[in-house]
């Protein structure tokens, strides 16, 4: 019984951890109809996703140590709370700068919620098998990929983007009604360790995740723009590229989620090298074909990115809580440096740059991985 109670509590973090990601990604499933709704470029729209990383870069340390006393379950309640309020006034915006401001609301909560939701996911099963259990909640972020997302194009083709993302606020505030029904309280974890400690073990982790998150970034948040110049599809397309995309990544996540905990630096280097390997081919000429494989291919490694990332922090941290948070500081700081410099390349109408500076990350990351004894089983 306490099994089953176990699943369906791992379950529910999931479907919050779906709603967070579709939420996050909204600029990226929705970028032609924001920009045409707000009337902006379509750069524009990327700061939304840039925007976003930075508030949540500047504010998940000192919101993650205003609420180290408070039970994780209540703590990510509130942040889910705080998603639907955002969406909410999105969806009414009646321009530009209320956007953004909407945007800022989630952001605010963003980084307290995957602060608490991995260390929470690794108390249900065990410190011997975090890995396993941050896979099985982060299945959201895949399944957002896969479902969330394509599925918020599709509907912002077909109802409207206003519609659209009144239904993820919905559906924001039916997950917390669940996480708060199926989650037992969860105290806050032990004080911090000094600082200095805590910053030597993470140092590696967060460059890796700097590093690859950016090249990462600096290509997905442009990914539709990418789709229509190099596979040459739009409209519906696009968004049945986009589940095939997403699919993959529920594909990698299972495969490198199963094998995260015993060979952590083997599904390491299948992160970085293969996000290296799936962006020199979309830089190589050749047919749509080619091209819409690499596209698929690419959410591989992605789809595995944030489980090998946040497994190596739970690895080393004695503060899992206050880990997660600086991690998730250099986690947005790749998004929003990515999404910029993405966003520069499109204006200049130079997408490939963006494209090989994902390359160059993905390598770059490599060589972290392989030096880093945060990646062993055994630091």
């Amino acid at each position: 019984m306490r099994i089953q109670r176990t699943g369906v509590a791992l379950g529910a973090l999931s479907a919050a951890c779906f709603v967070s990601v579709t939420s996050e990604n909204l600029p990226v499933a929705l970028l032609p109809q924001f920009a045409a709704g707000f009337g902006v470029s379509g750069s524009a729209i990327g700061l939304l996703m840039t925007g976003y990383a930075i508030v949540v870069a500047v504010s998940v340390v000192p919101l993650v140590a205003l609420t180290a006393r408070w039970d994780r379950r209540t703590a990510a309640l509130v942040t889910v709370a705080a998603i639907a309020v955002s969406n909410l006034l999105l969806a009414l915006a009646p321009g530009y700068a209320v956007a953004v401001v909407a945007r800022l609301v989630a952001a605010a909560g963003h980084g307290v919620f995957w602060s608490v939701v991995a260390p929470m996911a690794a108390r249900l099963l065990g410190p011997d098998r975090s890995g396993r259990a941050t896979a099985v909640v982060f299945a959201g972020n895949s399944l957002a990929f896969l479902f969330g997302l394509p599925l918020s194009s599709w509907l912002g083709e077909t109802i409207g983007w206003r519609p659209t993302v009144l239904a993820v606020a919905g559906a924001a505030a039916l997950a917390a009604v669940v996480v708060r029904a199926t989650v037992e309280p969860t105290p806050a974890g032990p004080p911090a360790p000094r600082r200095g400690a805590l910053g030597r073990a993470l140092l590696p982790v967060n460059l890796a995740t700097l590093v690859v998150v950016t090249g990462h970034f600096a290509a997905f948040t442009y990914i539709t723009a990418i789709i229509a110049d190099s596979v040459h599809l739009t409209g519906a397309a696009t968004s049945a590229l986009l589940f095939a995309h997403g699919a993959a990544g529920l594909l990698g996540l299972v495969l490198i989620g199963r094998r995260v905990d015993s060979r952590p630096r083997a599904t390491a280097l299948v992160v970085t090298g293969g996000l290296a390997v799936c962006m020199v081919v979309l830089l190589i000429p050749g047919s749509g074909v080619v091209a819409g494989a690499a596209v698929v291919l690419w959410a591989v490694p992605a789809g595995g990115m944030a489980v090998v990332l946040q497994a190596a922090v739970l690895r080393v941290a004695a503060q899992p809580d206050l880990a997660s948070a600086v991690y998730i500081v250099a986690f947005q700081v790749g998004i929003a440096t990515g999404a910029a410099v993405g966003g520069a390349a499109l204006d200049h109408g130079a997408l490939p740059a963006a494209v090989a500076l994902a390359a160059g990350c993905g390598l770059a990351a490599t060589l972290i991985v392989r030096r880093s004894a945060a990646f062993r089983g055994t630091p």
